[in-house]
């Protein structure tokens, strides 16, 4: 059980933007045929497109926030002493996971506010919480991401800062994901 619950963790994301990838642009790619090839369409397919790309870019905010891959300026950071510098991303990463927790919430009353209104998509005869509940489960996603970075960085405060930052989960199980372990077998092969 264990096991799967670690592989669900570092592989959620990354199955579900795959999946949500290749959903969309065969979407757009079989919308792009049928109008120009056949001069019909599929009514709404635009709008799907831009539903699934809206989830896509959560999922990935998500991801890049459990590999400690997203963009940072370290000038200023870089030129502090190791301890001073891990404090100071500890407080960042704190100040993220309120701003996270206020996001959710916002995203939350929205979600509740479509619900009463019964808001719909334009094209199709959707409840606009599919789109608007993509920013509640990134945003979730996002705050259980950061929780489990700051426990990361809490046990490791002593270690190197190398292992303290975990950029790309190098030194923990976050780099086994499915796809790194498809690319080792491959290489095995070659």
């Amino acid at each position: 059980m264990k096991k799967t619950i670690s592989w669900v963790d570092n592989n959620f994301e990354p199955i579900l933007i795959t999946i949500l990838f290749y959903l969309m642009m065969g979407l757009v790619t079989l919308q792009v045929i049928l109008r120009f090839v056949f001069n019909t369409g599929i009514a709404g397919a635009e709008e799907i497109s831009r539903f699934i790309f809206i989830w896509l870019m959560y999922f990935s905010f998500s991801y890049t926030t459990r590999r400690q891959s997203h963009i940072k300026i370290t000038f200023l950071l870089d030129r502090l002493k190791t301890k001073t510098r891990k404090i100071v991303m500890i407080f960042v990463d704190i100040l993220f996971l309120l701003f996270s927790g206020i996001i959710f919430w916002s995203a939350w009353k929205i979600c509740q506010s479509v619900i009463l209104f019964k808001d719909k998509a334009v094209t199709i005869d959707i409840s606009m919480n599919i789109v608007y509940g993509a920013g509640l489960i990134g945003f979730a996603l996002m705050f259980i991401r950061l929780i489990q970075g700051l426990v990361w960085k809490f046990k490791h405060f002593n270690s190197s800062i190398d292992i303290f930052e975990n950029i790309g989960g190098i030194h923990s199980e976050n780099n086994n994901i499915l796809t790194n372990a498809m690319t080792e077998k491959l290489e095995e092969k070659i």
